[in-house]
């Protein structure tokens, strides 16, 4: 049976502010200036959106196509849109095979995405994003990151177990970003951390070959 987040969308971003304070707003805002002011953006598993009418508010020019699995995520962030940002906005219920095809973005966003997939999902996810980047597009990316504190450690354990329940996720720990990243062969230009490194925001960018 596939995950699917409404049971929760109506109370999820109230959950996450009660566990979290502002940090994984903050993760999704650390780099917002990486976007550029014009072009494409891919906005994979936006959920209720509740950073879109801040980016778009720098970015007349900026067109999204905002994805997300849940019908009532997309839903939400769709009341939620300022109505003069309507027509920058393309909403999809959907997942990575629902990209628009031919289409070439100049950045793409996962925050809080891959945590929710078991590796090999995790690995083909980032691919699909990542394939149809402009040369020099950057991936977005904000997360749950292992740390050795032992309260965070057991936040993670809930966490997960809570969201197998109510959104019937497949993950039952984080995969390996690190192995996700050299499979598509990026690299990270950019990082900030939150909450000691539970949560890290980071910017990443596909290798150049230089020739000596």
């Amino acid at each position: 049976m596939p995950s699917s987040f409404d049971y929760i969308a109506s109370y999820y971003d109230a959950l996450a502010f009660l566990v979290y304070g502002n940090n994984l707003k903050n993760a999704k805002r650390a780099f917002l200036h990486f976007i550029p002011r014009k072009g494409r953006l891919l906005l994979m598993g936006g959920g209720t959106g509740n950073i879109l009418n801040e980016l778009l508010s720098e970015r007349e020019e900026l067109m999204v196509d905002f994805i997300d699995p849940s019908e009532k995520m997309v839903g939400i962030a769709e009341e939620k849109l300022k109505i003069n940002f309507r027509n920058q906005v393309r909403f999809i219920c959907g997942d990575h095979r629902n990209i628009p095809a031919k289409t070439e973005y100049d950045a793409v966003t996962s925050f809080f995405v891959i945590d929710c997939m078991k590796q090999k999902t995790a690995e083909e996810f980032a691919e699909a994003i990542t394939k149809q980047l402009k040369q020099n597009g950057m991936w977005l990316f904000a997360d749950f990151f292992q740390t050795q504190n032992y309260l965070q450690k057991g936040i993670l354990w809930f966490m997960y177990r809570f969201f197998r329940i109510t959104a019937r996720i497949a993950a039952s720990e984080l995969p390996d970003y690190n192995r996700i990243v050299n499979s598509i062969k990026f690299k990270e230009v950019a990082d900030k951390k939150f909450l000691g490194g539970f949560v890290q925001s980071k910017v990443y960018r596909r290798q150049r070959n230089i020739l000596n």
